[in-house]
């Protein structure tokens, strides 16, 4: 009887093995044999060593890039901690890196918890967001005027498609505040004053130029029913909120090109 014929290990094995040995700091035996089962272990690990230091590099200056306001407050030793700590347990699953922070602020949200650091975790989200829009497609915007050809009586029943690229995030710590204060290269807000409470965001990527901005409750509130759907009379309702405080917010919001679509159609 033949002895069992060897078989080479298939792509995906190979594949597999060599993104284990990326992540880890040695590569272990059985990897070993199936990336490089005639060369001697610490012979191969030492030029894979080129390889995994290239592949951390590119998956930290990722972070770094998405992240410049939460490196700055953290400062950078400790960012790439926990950058090593999230990839770890998050290792990059698409060939573009501008995912690789998905994860990040939900992670950073249980590593920072209890530490009287966790208003970095949202932080994290809305720097997080400014990606997010970035990515986002932009569509043409509309004017406040086209809204003049709706009847008065009418209004209640018009519903707002938003651009793309608008997300809401709200925190009970100051985050827009620490944002605004850490922007530019040369920037320094010192300690931050978490007694100053909740801040509501905004943020929208329009000609390609990424904005945050910071609403009062009323206004957050409104604008998360408009942009779920609602047409005007609902959204006010669930909002809570009155006629004055539609109006300003209809104001806003077409003034910053931010508004995309009317439903029913106004009259051209």
């Amino acid at each position: 009887m033949p002895p069992p014929r060897e078989t080479s290990p298939g792509l995906r094995e190979v594949q597999a093995a060599f993104g284990r040995g990326l992540r880890d700091d040695t590569i272990d035996g059985d990897d070993m044999q199936v990336l490089a089962p005639d060369a001697g272990a610490p012979a191969f690990d030492a030029q894979f060593d080129v390889y995994r230091n290239n592949a951390w590099q590119f998956f930290l200056a990722a972070l770094e890039r998405t992240f410049p306001v939460l490196q700055k407050r953290v400062g950078q030793e400790f960012f790439r901690r926990l950058a090593r700590e999230y990839r770890a347990q998050h290792p990059s699953r698409r060939g573009d890196l501008h995912w690789v922070g998905a994860a990040f602020p939900a992670w950073l949200a249980v590593r920072l918890a209890g530490t009287g650091y966790q208003w970095l975790a949202d932080l994290a989200r809305l720097e997080w967001a400014c990606e997010e829009a970035v990515a986002a497609a932009q569509s043409p915007a509309l004017s406040i005027g086209q809204l003049g050809g709706v009847a008065p009586e009418a209004l209640a029943r018009i519903s707002l498609r938003f651009q793309p690229s608008l997300l809401t995030v709200d925190s009970p710590y100051p985050v827009w505040t620490v944002w605004q204060a850490n922007q530019g290269d040369d920037s320094d807000s010192g300690p931050t004053d978490l007694a100053q409470g909740g801040e509501h965001c905004v943020v929208a990527c329009i000609a390609d130029r990424v904005s945050v901005y910071r609403l009062d409750p009323a206004d957050y509130r409104l604008l998360q029913r408009l942009n779920a759907g609602d047409c005007f009379g609902d959204a006010i309702a669930s909002a809570t909120v009155d006629a004055e405080v539609l109006a300003r917010l209809l104001a806003w919001a077409f003034s910053e090109d931010l508004v995309v679509g009317i439903s029913p159609s106004a009259p051209g």
